[in-house]
């Protein structure tokens, strides 16, 4: 059976209809295929979806000289993160603990635990241009780092789903 999405799959399935161990079933947005053993669907195969721009905050834009914007693509249970941001106006603040920069389309997010890694950040003074990111189940990007920047960027970072 195909459905539009998991939450589509649990209105479609109740009463008479209810899922029964063994039954199948094709995520279209997660573009997934799905098993239920029973007690909970469990996935089986996971495909390919296509590049997909990241919804960046309010006051946030790609970065004026970046060829990408912030986008994602997902290669089976890999998800790859490319592209950079800056602040429309100002730079992006030091000491930005937890500042959430944008959100990772459904289908894209980590499942179960947040992905984190480094992110490359530009510096005006000394001290390694690096920052960190968290992708969190919600899709939601948190930046962190103590130096300001004026962009941040995401280029070959990468986490399993």
């Amino acid at each position: 059976m195909r459905f539009a999405s998991s939450t589509n799959r649990g209105a479609s399935l109740t009463g008479p209809s209810a899922p029964v161990e063994g039954m199948v079933g094709w995520l279209k947005d997660a573009n997934s295929l799905e098993v239920y053993d029973g007690s909970a669907w469990q996935e089986v195969i996971r495909g390919t979806l296509g590049w997909s721009n990241v919804s960046l905050t309010s006051g946030y834009e790609p970065w004026s000289g970046a060829t990408v914007a912030p986008r994602v693509r997902r290669v089976g249970p890999i998800v790859y993160l490319e592209g950079r941001m800056q602040k429309s106006s100002g730079s992006i603040p030091g000491n930005s603990f937890g500042l959430v920069l944008g959100t990772v389309p459904s289908g894209y997010r980590p499942v179960g635990h947040y992905a984190e890694g480094a992110a490359t950040i530009t510096t005006s003074g000394s001290g390694a241009p690096v920052g960190r990111i968290e992708v969190l189940t919600t899709g939601e990007i948190k930046f962190y780092a103590e130096q300001s920047t004026s962009w941040v960027g995401f280029s070959n970072w990468w986490f399993v789903t």
